[in-house]
């Protein structure tokens, strides 16, 4: 079964040279599977692009991220994100960072700003194959002290408790409102997986995500504006740039 690969059997099925495993995965939540990987990986060189004979896994590269070996996988939903995580857990990858954007809850954040969960609650169906003692999974990185975050001033950097959940178009008012006054600060569809796989296999994890949308302030997911756009468009640079200056200080931290 599934579960019972090895790291010899994943590197086989892969096509991974055993020195190409990767320091670090890099996860994006995305609907836009294609054009986000595309994204990345303008980022990166030395890039190795890898799939499985049955398509189970696409839209995942190795590369050098400023000469640190990283993967990267777009993810849509905690499924995914849980089976990239897992596959890299087996390998060895020691590091994972979710990326991507969430719906903000909390009064104080506005589109485009950064959110950093400390926990994530697993609202999603993956998490428990993975997890057995609870619905909280903590960050295992406190990136608050971050020289990359101090270098960040033109958007607001957030961090609290965000809601993992697994059907985007189920959420309402009375959802919504819910997740809020149980003291979450976002809603995500990754997170949480992310994070419990991650502790299932002693990965350390961090997430830091964008404001796309308030939907406490009506302003949900499928409304444009242009200045709505530039602010989203900012946040998801910001985003990145934090993600990656995250990776190299952790690396330059636990060099072996």
């Amino acid at each position: 079964m599934l579960r019972d690969l090895t790291r010899n059997d994943w590197l086989s099925i892969l096509g991974l040279p055993k020195a190409r495993i990767p320091k670090t995965l890099i996860l994006r939540g995305t609907r836009n599977l294609k054009s986000q990987y595309e994204s990345y990986r303008q980022y990166f060189s030395n890039i190795l692009e890898m799939g499985s004979p049955n398509g189970i896994l696409e839209d995942v590269f190795v590369g050098d991220l400023d000469g640190i070996s990283a993967a990267y996988a777009s993810v849509y939903g905690a499924p995914m994100a849980s089976e990239v995580t897992h596959i890299f857990g087996v390998l060895g990858t020691v590091l994972v960072v979710q990326t991507g954007c969430c719906g903000a809850l909390a009064d104080a954040i506005e589109l485009g700003d950064l959110f950093i969960p400390t926990e994530a609650y697993c609202g999603e169906g993956a998490s428990q194959y993975y997890k057995s003692d609870g619905k909280v999974i903590e960050a295992s990185l406190n990136v608050a002290s971050s020289s990359a975050i101090k270098r960040i001033s033109d958007v607001s950097v957030h961090s609290g408790q965000i809601y993992t959940t697994s059907a985007l178009f189920a959420e309402g008012e009375k959802e919504v409102e819910d997740w809020f006054m149980k003291g979450f600060s976002a809603v995500d569809m990754e997170t949480s997986a992310t994070f419990a796989v991650a502790e299932h296999f002693g990965m350390d994890r961090v997430s830091i995500l964008f404001a796309f949308d308030n939907p406490r302030r009506k302003e949900h997911i499928l409304m444009e504006g242009a200045d709505k756009d530039k602010r989203r468009v900012l946040g998801n640079k910001r985003m990145i740039e934090l993600a990656f200056g995250i990776v190299q200080e952790y690396n330059a931290a636990n060099k072996a």
